[in-house]
């Protein structure tokens, strides 16, 4: 296994932004299939999830306005910040990139360095990562954002993905430390399944009138050639078969139990499915297991900071984060959030 350490780094402030309209689920449900989906949704874990309704709204203005949360108190500085990096699967245009916009949205130096990272459900602990070399080799603070607006490409009558996935964005900011707790990453990515989660949207793909048009499915339902499609099963045995081999790679090498670890902070994807790989891996569901999926659905790469924000207000120290999924990729992080300052989750009219 490949194992990436870094040292003298630490996340000093973290925030989060969904929209404030709300979606229950179960009434949506009902709106849009003649099925009874209540075991399903019991089953996925998602009572309601926040979904944008206006249309300028996008990945980078959640994004941004939860890190004007982060800058609105004043303790950190714009100009400190030696880069802004970027993770969604939703940016507003091909090019330019995310990240160059908001440095001049958030008023940020014009000497930063700014790129984004087109990944989707391991994507934050890979932005985490990116940010945390880049502090350590700058010296200098770094602002990670990451966001997706999921639902512009989920067709509302797509029985596999209508019911799962939610808006958000987050802003991390991490800062040199010399007496900081070592952080430690693994990574794996096997793109020989990559269509078990897949959105064509690209220049493999140019847009035709016949892709915009709704094509009834298998099992009744309907979405656009556009619109993101997903093999449950396949991302299902991918994560309770596959991921758990890695990650024990990464506690064998690292000599950790569960029990060493506060918490066990899981890409947001389906609860039935997270319940059972942190059973595989030793860990208490119950105890150790922050779930936010239930309110806010799966919110793509935004999941694992989301959960930070909304679950972990209380603060606590050692954590191992688990991102998988499409790819097929997983992202592994053991690292500690003592001291983080969580602004928590801002609802906007969005």
């Amino acid at each position: 296994m490949n194992l990436s350490k870094v040292k003298a780094v630490r996340m000093e402030a973290i925030a989060a932004c969904v929209p404030q309209n709300r979606i229950d689920n179960y009434k949506f449900a009902q709106e849009h299939f003649s099925e009874d989906f209540s075991a399903t949704l019991r089953a996925l874990g998602v009572e309601e999830r926040h979904v944008a309704v206006k249309e300028d709204t996008t990945a980078l203005t959640m994004a941004v306005k939860a890190a004007e949360k982060i800058f609105e108190d004043g303790s950190i500085k714009k100009e400190d910040i030696g880069a802004v990096i970027m993770v969604t699967l939703s940016p507003d245009c091909l090019m330019p990139n995310n990240a160059t916009y908001a440095q001049y949205l958030l008023g940020l130096p014009k000497d930063v360095a700014a790129y984004d990272i087109n990944h989707a459900c391991p994507g934050y602990v890979f932005g985490l990562w990116n940010a945390a070399l880049v502090c350590q080799n700058l010296g200098k603070k770094v602002l990670l954002l990451d966001g997706d607006i999921n639902t512009k490409y989920v067709s509302s009558w797509d029985k596999s993905t209508a019911l799962l996935f939610g808006d958000a964005g987050t802003a991390t900011v991490l800062t040199p430390d010399p007496s900081a707790t070592d952080w430690y990453f693994s990574f794996s990515s096997d793109g020989s399944n990559r269509d078990a989660i897949m959105m064509r949207l690209g220049f493999k793909y140019p847009i035709r009138k016949e892709y915009l048009e709704y094509e009834e499915q298998e099992d009744g339902g309907k979405r656009r050639f556009i619109d993101m499609e997903m093999n449950g099963k396949a991302v299902f045995n991918y994560v309770v078969d596959t991921v758990p081999e890695y990650v024990r790679e990464l506690m064998d090498e690292l000599e950790t139990a569960p029990e060493e670890y506060e918490k066990l902070v899981l890409h947001q994807a389906n609860c039935f499915m997270l319940r059972k790989l942190a059973k595989i891996l030793g860990f208490d569901p119950k105890t150790q297991m922050p779930v936010c999926m239930n309110k806010y659905g799966n919110t793509s790469s935004v999941s694992i900071p989301l959960t930070i924000c909304s679950e972990l207000s209380e603060g606590v120290g050692h954590i191992l984060g688990i991102g998988m999924g499409a790819g097929l990729a997983t992202g592994i992080m053991d690292i500690d959030l003592s001291g983080v300052r969580n602004f928590g989750v801002t609802e906007a009219e969005l």
